[in-house]
């Protein structure tokens, strides 16, 4: 399931007023803009409404609504929630053009039974303070909501300029997969090698191509007793650790280098995550950061193969040119602020416009750097009839 469009409200109507409108998504999506233009706002709003969605709390410090169109294969979902601190005060989902669950903010509701032929609505009442998304979940009776909490639960965010794990270590290095919530990306890598590596052949494979192909040349990695001296330290500990080709050390995560651990824990969550069979959906910060342009771009490119492979929605984020200049601008978002407002200029939205920079012959930072993607060739006619 892809998200197609979202429209996100924090404090309607008041001085601190934040508003995402109408944003709408691809399947690629490189999200490029200005300093302070917006790109991680809009998605900790995407990250949000995901940690609701999956029974968790939220950041809002005021009165929020959301508005999102889903694409399931065919078929289009529509999802509408208004909230207030502790309050739901509406909460919507469309299947198509039919209402299949509606409740109120004293948590009263109706929603579709699809558990036996026919258009069955039961009424409910749920806690105000619980989205019926997540309180009402059943397969049999619900299946529309099921497909709601899938797309959340298969999230990814990675926070490119963070650790990542860096410093997270383990204390047995043998786990099992319901041991771990594998949606916490800045965990230790340990328990996903470990899982993965007895789980998937072919997976320890795949990581050594993947970081060779960024041009880290590494034969092994695996999971190491790791031990510091001087530490006060009374049990024991496990760290990931790296062999280079022709180098008989092994390094250990501590040792490593900020970027080159960066990638190295993206690509080991994201194969686990394909290898598992999600086709979901997968936000990265920051990405590149801490690595060289070179590495960077082939960084990005690896993560736009595998997100069509393996048919994910990818969202990253960047403002690096060099990135820029390596990822065809069909596939990207600018973003734009102006004061408490975000909007976003894409293939879908502009698609004349992104057309015609092709034939200017600049490359892809120019784009944004001379904010064609805002009017292309129009401007620059008007002025020129102005003069005259």
């Amino acid at each position: 399931m892809y998200l197609r469009k979202f429209t996100f409200r924090e404090n309607a109507g008041k001085k601190i007023e934040w508003l995402i409108d109408n944003v709408s998504l691809g399947e690629i999506n490189l999200i490029v803009g200005k300093n302070s233009s917006g790109k991680t706002r809009t998605l900790n709003a995407l990250t949000d409404l995901v940690s609701m969605i999956r029974g968790k709390g939220n950041n809002a410090t005021g009165p929020v609504s959301y508005n999102l169109l889903f694409r399931n294969s065919a078929n289009f979902m529509r999802y509408e929630l208004e909230y207030d601190l502790e309050t739901i005060q509406m909460e919507r989902l469309y299947m198509g053009e039919e209402l299949v669950l509606e409740r109120g903010e004293d948590g009263r509701g109706v929603i579709k039974y699809e558990s036996t032929p026919g258009s069955i609505f039961l009424e409910f009442e749920i806690p105000h303070d619980q989205l019926a998304c997540y309180a009402k979940r059943d397969r049999l009776q619900h299946p529309f909501i099921e497909i709601i909490h899938g797309w959340a639960v298969s999230l990814r965010r990675f926070d490119f300029s963070g650790e990542l794990g860096k410093t997270r270590y383990a204390l047995k290095s043998a786990f099992e997969a319901k041991e771990i919530d594998l949606s916490v990306t800045n965990n230790s890598l340990v328990p996903v090698i470990s899982l993965a590596s007895t789980a998937f052949e072919g997976f320890r494979e795949g990581i050594l191509n993947d970081m060779n192909e960024i041009s880290y040349a590494l034969e092994d990695f695996g999971v190491i007793h790791f031990s510091e001296r001087y530490s006060n330290a009374d049990q024991d500990r496990y760290a990931v650790y790296t062999t280079e080709t022709g180098l008989e050390k092994q390094v250990t995560q501590r040792d490593m280098s900020q970027g080159m651990f960066r990638a190295f824990s993206v690509l080991i969550q994201l194969n686990y995550y394909i290898h598992c069979g999600n086709k979901g959906f997968v936000i990265i910060d920051d990405i590149g950061e801490g690595l060289d342009f070179t590495r960077a771009k082939l960084l990005v490119q690896l993560l736009i193969g595998k997100a069509k492979e393996s048919r994910i929605q990818l969202i990253m984020s960047t403002n690096d040119s060099f990135i820029m200049n390596a990822v065809d601008i069909e596939n990207w978002a600018v973003i734009v602020r102006e004061g408490n407002k975000i909007g976003l200029y894409n293939y879908e939205n502009s698609r004349e416009i992104f057309e015609d920079f092709k034939f200017t012959g600049l490359n892809n930072f120019d784009f944004l750097a001379s904010e064609f993607f805002r009017s292309g060739f129009k401007e620059e006619e008007t002025g020129g009839e102005s003069e005259e």
